[in-house]
């Protein structure tokens, strides 16, 4: 048999990829990943969850209290209730009623505020992603949305959150140009904004906390990597 000689064999090894050579990145490769920092939609949730706690926490402290006052004292029922047993009874209601219907669900929401506080377990179970096919996705925590990079803006936004106050938000709006099954239109993401932020030549308008906030640093790790790709799409 003949073997492939001149430029015939350099063709064949040029064909033939080498083992070492790097694929190229798949279209859902992660670019940039980060958490987020306050989840600002979750609010009403959070609020759900504390008010859930004291109705559960009230409605069984009447309950067990009913229960405690009927065990305590020795009477019976064809005798009539003295002061003294009266008294022990409402004592037995108080040592069951206080701790369940009060010290129990403040501790149980106290708990619920550290967990969906800024930078808090809630918060840092939502991941903000840049993929190499250039999509920007919000995932974790009842999250699952994704949008093609196609055009992007950024503006102050000044919020009003109720409970946590108002303040002014450094917004990255994300459009695609069409949906495509499985996507959204628009997302947004956010970071407090700085004094130094005001230099920027952005237009600020009023709007809702409607967005998760990312750090500062994590918010501009994100941005940069939407831009690059926008910059590269029209290279």
């Amino acid at each position: 048999m003949t073997q492939p000689t001149g430029s015939a064999a350099s063709d064949e090894n040029a064909e033939r990829p080498s083992a070492s050579t790097p694929s190229p990145p798949a279209s859902d490769a992660i670019v940039v990943e980060v958490r987020a920092d306050l989840d600002l939609p979750g609010e009403t949730g959070r609020q759900s969850k504390i008010f859930a706690v004291w109705v559960s926490c009230l409605f069984l402290a009447v309950v067990l209290s009913s229960i405690a006052a009927s065990r305590a004292g020795d009477s019976s029922n064809d005798r009539i209730r003295t002061d003294a047993e009266l008294a022990q009874k409402r004592v037995a209601r108080a040592r069951v009623g206080i701790p369940v219907g009060f010290f129990l669900p403040a501790v149980w929401s106290y708990l619920i505020h550290l967990r969906h506080r800024r930078g808090g377990g809630h918060a840092r179970g939502i991941f903000i992603d840049v993929t190499h096919g250039g999509e920007l996705r919000i995932w974790g925590r009842g999250y699952g949305s994704r949008v093609a990079i196609d055009e992007v803006d950024e503006r102050f936004v000044d919020v009003y959150t109720g409970r946590l106050g108002a303040w002014r938000q450094l917004r990255l709006r994300v459009r695609a140009k069409s949906s495509a099954r499985g996507t959204v239109n628009e997302l947004e993401i956010a970071t407090q904004a700085l004094k130094s932020d005001l230099e920027r030549d952005l237009r600020a308008e009023g709007g809702e906390g409607d967005c998760i906030e990312l750090t500062r640093e994590d918010y501009f790790r994100i941005r940069d990597a939407v831009f690059a790709h926008l910059n590269s799409k029209k290279a």
